[in-house]
């Protein structure tokens, strides 16, 4: 996993399943119903039973859990860091030193993608005709 973004989040989910396979298995292990509710102690027999039942479906879960990871780490793409950008024309440097026009450089890093328009100032610089009419429609 080459980005810190996504290892963190490795990290978090794999610490997430350490902590309830803890408390799963500490639940059975310890008899905690029997403590905390004074509820009649459970034969050890039986709760080696429920260990391997819970055991089972943890063990789906985390299965689930890691496809739907890989299957979404492959469509996550994050920025980071710093990328280099020419203060004139803003074509970006890639990994090859090449630069590239934002936009594709953009649209292949990441999942957004672009639509072009023209803010109201480059309108009326551009089209001023157009610019003074749609004033005029709008008052």
């Amino acid at each position: 996993m080459k980005n810190k973004t996504i290892r963190l989040f490795a990290v978090t989910q794999g610490f997430i399943l350490i902590i309830l396979l803890c408390l799963t298995l500490g639940n059975e292990i310890l008899d905690i119903p029997h403590y905390i509710f004074n509820d009649t102690p459970t034969l050890f027999p039986q709760r080696i039973g429920e260990i391997y039942i819970e055991l089972l479906i943890f063990f789906i879960i985390v299965t689930v859990e890691m496809a739907l990871f890989l299957k979404f780490y492959k469509q996550i793409r994050v920025l980071e860091g710093f990328i280099s950008i020419c203060a004139n024309c803003k074509k970006i440097k890639n990994n090859q030193d090449r630069w590239e026009q934002m936009e594709k450089y953009i649209t292949e890093h990441s999942l957004a993608r672009f639509s072009h328009s023209l803010c109201p100032e480059c309108i009326r610089k551009l089209y001023p005709d157009y610019y003074w009419r749609k004033v005029l429609k709008k008052n």
